[in-house]
């Protein structure tokens, strides 16, 4: 299995090269799995087959893992890998739309047009990697303290919750509430980037 850093993905500083962000397959394994689940959900949000969203990632991991060292987007690993989905989701979209349109039933079809207008929509507003890494960094800094740690060490880091209340030394009961009171907060302050929410949610 291709799975990502050295460097842990809630610390990374503004205008840190992408390509510096993994140096072994090691490092690459611990991003692809803090990552591929996320951008799996997301991408399932607007296509109508799991497998789809599935492979649509891969390559996409498979395209930054061949691309080491020479990947010209730079800087932000959220924002770079939110995008690259999202534009692969639209492509995938727009090819279904036109090979399988009468293959659909009405609400298939309905579905398909709604999913595609959505991310079209999204994508014409032109956000940069730039600002949409600062929409999820300022939105993560908003939160509580201790709902922020918290949230870090299970999105961001991949720790369970199990895991969480022992590194903190808290109840699970108490791990389950801080994440509860963060993901509403996020829900919150991300109101115009609902995408952004589902991807580090």
């Amino acid at each position: 299995m291709i799975i990502f850093v050295k460097n842990n993905p809630c610390t990374m500083r503004k205008g840190q090269n992408f390509d510096k962000l993994w140096n072994t397959e090691a490092d690459f394994d611990k991003i692809y799995k803090i990552y591929y689940p996320k951008l799996v959900r997301f991408a399932n949000t607007y296509l109508l087959s799991i497998s789809d969203s599935e492979n649509i990632v891969q390559d996409i991991f498979l395209q930054v893992w061949e691309a080491h060292g020479n990947i010209p987007y730079g800087n932000h690993i959220h924002a770079y890998l939110f995008t690259a989905v999202k534009n692969r989701c639209i492509d995938f979209l727009r090819s279904l739309k036109k090979r399988e349109t009468s293959h659909l039933s009405d609400v298939e079809q309905k579905e398909l047009d709604l999913k595609l207008y959505s991310l079209e929509m999204f994508d014409e507003q032109g956000f940069t990697l730039d600002e949409l890494e600062k929409a999820i960094t300022d939105a993560i800094a908003s939160l509580p303290e201790s709902c922020r740690r918290i949230f870090l060490l299970s999105r961001m880091e991949g720790l369970t919750y199990k895991e969480i209340a022992e590194q903190l030394d808290v109840s699970i009961n108490t791990v389950e509430g801080q994440m509860s009171v963060a993901l509403r907060k996020l829900r919150s302050v991300l109101k115009d980037y609902l995408y952004l929410f589902l991807f580090i949610c």
